[in-house]
């Protein structure tokens, strides 16, 4: 189950760019075609923990939920 982190209410375009957080937390926006850099919409917009897996929600806020963990056969 997904738990917000961080209320941004961001409108985005999903037809045109990609939209993710980068290793420093900060909130990026990518053209979908390839050509141009990345953007940071939102500095430092969340502080990460490797345990958990970072996206942008419906809303356009920051959510996160757990990682899965490998199970090993017996």
């Amino acid at each position: 189950m997904a738990e917000k982190v961080k209320k941004l209410n961001l409108q985005r375009d999903y037809k045109t760019f990609l939209y993710f957080i980068d290793g420093n937390g900060n909130v990026c926006q990518k053209p979908k075609s390839g050509k141009g850099d990345s953007k940071v919409l939102v500095e430092n917009a969340v502080e990460r923990d490797n345990q958990f897996l970072y996206f942008i929600d419906k809303d356009g806020d920051v959510s996160r939920s757990p990682r899965g963990t490998k199970k090993r056969a017996a």
